[in-house]
């Protein structure tokens, strides 16, 4: 019985491994990828706290004065207070100020190349192409194989616990043979990443297979959040618009105990301002609430709350901020990029135990 399951964790491991190696390295970076591009160009993203930030709305008028006649479309705020605040133009281009000086740090249009990277990186991960536009049949297929890879993965854990269960094997013989060494590197690093790999193949796989959602709104009994409508501001004829500012203090009231993530602006007349708004609750980077506001009157025309949502969704999200490791922040980010690296390491000693003991035997 065990040389049978033997080698259903042999064949098993072969028939991933160039796909579990991808993903193991590109998890490893997509960890910490919302803090690349930051730490790759710390003055262009770091400011110093000095106080309280400027008020939103003089941040926008400085840049507008500065880069006019583009006017400010939206802004993102970044849950960090050293991180500076992103304006987006109407020319297409983004403008990164500092909130507290109001001090345009950097401009430019389109992303970096460290953002263009990141992003290839991941479309690596989820659909093992780097631009599913060039390719997009491939990338179909890709999301499937990598559907099938964290299966795999799913099924290689508790078989390998199994197998290690005979030796017990916990610790490396880095002075052994080369093949002694590879051996207690894949016992070892397989019993210490075992569990943080078994919950990374199950959420990865819910979010991997179409199905994974609908089971989970099927157990939960409940249904997809319905879409906010594009709501329109009624115009008031000679009305001054609301400002930025006034903007952010209705939608603070209209949602206490959450922080302000960002704003789009209503530029036409007709258009309705939107409060993007973080709750406590939301483990994911991503925000899931919002506030629509008339610019003219300044009533609240709809709230969209994350804490209200369905069950299911709700369960959707905290799936994703568990595989991403959002779910703690940088810790748990830390954790993901090390048991991603444990899974490379896995993948790399196992073949390299294979090869050996294959040309051993073909001796």
């Amino acid at each position: 019985m065990r040389n049978v399951v033997l080698r259903i964790h042999l064949w098993l491991g072969l028939l991933g491994a160039i796909f579990l190696l991808i993903l193991g390295m590109t998890g490893s970076i997509m960890a910490f990828e919302g803090d690349i591009e930051h730490w790759t160009h710390p003055k262009q993203w770091y400011v110093e706290v000095r106080g309280e930030k400027l008020p939103q709305q003089e941040l926008i008028d400085r840049v507008q004065k500065q880069f006019g006649p583009a006017r400010v479309g939206s802004v993102q705020i970044f849950r960090q207070r050293n991180l500076v605040e992103g304006l987006q133009l109407t020319d297409h281009s983004t403008v990164l100020v500092n909130p507290y000086s109001g001090d345009v740090v950097w401009r430019g249009s389109g992303p970096s190349s460290v953002q263009n990277l990141l992003q290839s990186i991941h479309q690596l991960h989820l659909r093992l192409t780097p631009d599913p536009r060039a390719w997009p049949s491939f990338s179909k297929v890709g999301k499937v194989v990598v559907s099938f890879a964290g299966l795999i993965l799913l099924l290689q854990v508790p078989i390998g616990i199994c197998l290690w269960w005979r030796y017990k094997r916990a610790s490396i013989q880095w002075k052994g043979s080369w093949l002694r060494t590879c051996f207690d590197v894949h016992n070892a690093f397989g019993l210490y990443g075992a569990l943080f790999l078994f919950i990374a193949a199950v959420t990865g796989i819910l979010i991997g297979f179409d199905f994974g959602e609908k089971a989970i709104y099927a157990v939960t009994h409940s249904a997809p959040p319905a879409r906010m409508r594009p709501l329109q501001s009624t115009v008031i004829e000679g009305a001054a618009r609301i400002g930025a500012d006034r903007a952010l203090e209705i939608a603070q009231t209209a949602m206490p105990d959450t922080s302000i993530a960002g704003l789009s602006l209503g530029l036409g007349a007709k258009d309705a301002i939107n409060v993007q708004m973080r709750v406590p609750e939301e483990t994911s980077e991503a925000v899931h609430s919002a506030v629509a506001i008339d610019q003219y009157s300044g009533r609240v025309l709809q709230v969209r709350d994350f804490r209200t949502d369905s069950l299911g969704y709700r369960v959707i999200r905290f799936n994703r901020s568990i595989h991403t490791g959002d779910v703690l922040g940088f810790p748990t980010h830390v954790l993901v990029s090390l048991s991603s690296l444990l899974l490379v390491a896995m993948v790399v000693s196992g073949v390299a135990i294979w090869w050996k003991k294959l040309g051993a035997s073909s001796k």
